[in-house]
């Protein structure tokens, strides 16, 4: 077995462009004329501010789950690709934007709403708009100094109608793209034919040698890291000492060849306070499928076999953020607060057999009182 990080293979097959370019027009366009329609009708400012999320929570989650449907192995391709797409869909939404600002000043908002037009006329409205770019950014002009609804009665136009719209531009083109290309650089599993895109993170036993580890691997020696990643054991956390996330990636039940491997360690940033340091030690190492299996498995079993001592609050709240993933990085803060407040109390309670001084890590020092003089002395110098 031999190190070895993942790489797209660049694959882009032309039935998956399609899908793509197809797909995110079609879902982004109807999106965005519920939200147009929306917004011409809501002057609340807060149900305004939740139809805007709504509609980039839902292209988001629309743009994601097409990414993956069109298999495309280049992030390069997806994000073009989804631009386009996104692009030709937000152009369409002005089209119908400008339809209904010119239906409101013709016959008011009360009157549209109550007399609707069939779905074939609309269309025919949209199309002809579609394919007459001069009179869509005519009427945009014409629109922007007039404005069109009032938020919370007052009627924006000018300059603010102007940002809004940029606004809208990066949220309902730029995000949706960015949330496609980070989508695509999940690791593709050729031999199965699928995306690994859930990552399950699991806590194991700090690797004390990472220093050599990542010494080797400059001089292309990646023994030591294959046998620190086969060494590894489920360890469940305590407090705010050091260990390591051994990170899989996976489809269902399906777990892939690509693991990564970091080191989270517990340094002294003052006296009794401590921070933790990221150290990536691989990323998308390519350890085999059988390999990998294994050794999900045995972490699986490990840690059926410690399980549960106690129940407390920061190990809940570890156990939660280790579900949660990396995305759960204010869960993991959070437990980290919790557990130093839980070891304060329980320090302040008078016991004449407890020791004066506190036990901060494994990895870090006792914090003597010599050593804290010092600390303020530099501090106030």
């Amino acid at each position: 077995m031999r190190y070895k990080a993942y790489q797209p293979s660049g694959k882009s097959p032309a039935s998956g462009i399609v899908l793509l370019l197809l797909l995110s027009f079609l879902g982004a366009f109807l999106i965005e004329v519920c939200y147009v329609y929306l917004l011409g009708f809501l002057s609340n400012l807060f149900l305004r501010f939740l139809t805007v999320v709504g509609a980039v929570a839902l292209l988001c989650f629309w743009i994601m789950y097409v990414t993956r449907w069109a298999k495309i192995r280049s992030i390069k391709v997806v994000r073009i690709v989804s631009l386009i797409g996104l692009i030709l869909a937000f152009y369409a939404s002005r089209c119908v934007y400008v339809d209904l600002v010119n239906e409101m000043w013709s016959r008011g908002a009360s009157e549209v709403l109550q007399n609707r037009s069939s779905f074939a006329q609309l269309l025919g409205r949209w199309g002809g708009l579609f394919i007459s770019p001069g009179t869509v950014f005519s009427s945009l002009y014409r629109i922007l100094p007039n404005g069109v609804t009032s938020v919370n009665g007052r009627m924006i136009a000018g300059v603010p109608l102007l940002l809004i719209w940029l606004i809208e531009l990066m949220l309902l083109i730029v995000i949706p793209c960015y949330t496609a290309a980070a989508t695509a650089s999940y690791p593709f599993d050729e031999t199965a034919g699928c995306w690994l895109s859930k990552r399950e993170e699991w806590p194991v036993v700090y690797v004390e040698n990472y220093r050599e580890v990542r010494s080797q691997l400059k001089v292309k020696n990646d023994s030591p890291l294959l046998e620190a990643i086969q060494g590894v054991h489920y360890y469940q956390r305590e407090g705010q000492e050091s260990y390591a996330i051994l990170e899989f990636f996976r489809n269902r039940d399906h777990t892939g060849p690509f693991v990564s491997l970091v080191n989270v360690k517990a340094i002294q940033s003052g006296p009794k306070k401590l921070s933790h340091k990221m150290i990536t030690l691989c990323r998308f190492c390519d350890i085999g499928q059988e390999e990998a299996k294994e050794l999900y498995e045995r972490l699986k079993k490990e840690k059926g076999e410690v399980g549960r001592r106690s129940v407390s609050v920061s190990e809940w709240m570890n156990d939660l953020n280790e579900k949660m993933g990396r995305g759960g990085k204010t869960m993991s803060q959070m437990s980290e607060l919790s557990s130093a407040s839980l070891d304060s109390q329980e320090i302040n309670i008078p016991d004449e057999e407890a020791p004066e001084e506190e036990e901060v890590t494994v990895h870090v020092p006792k914090v003597t009182p010599e050593m804290e003089k010092e600390y303020l002395n530099k501090k106030n110098s």
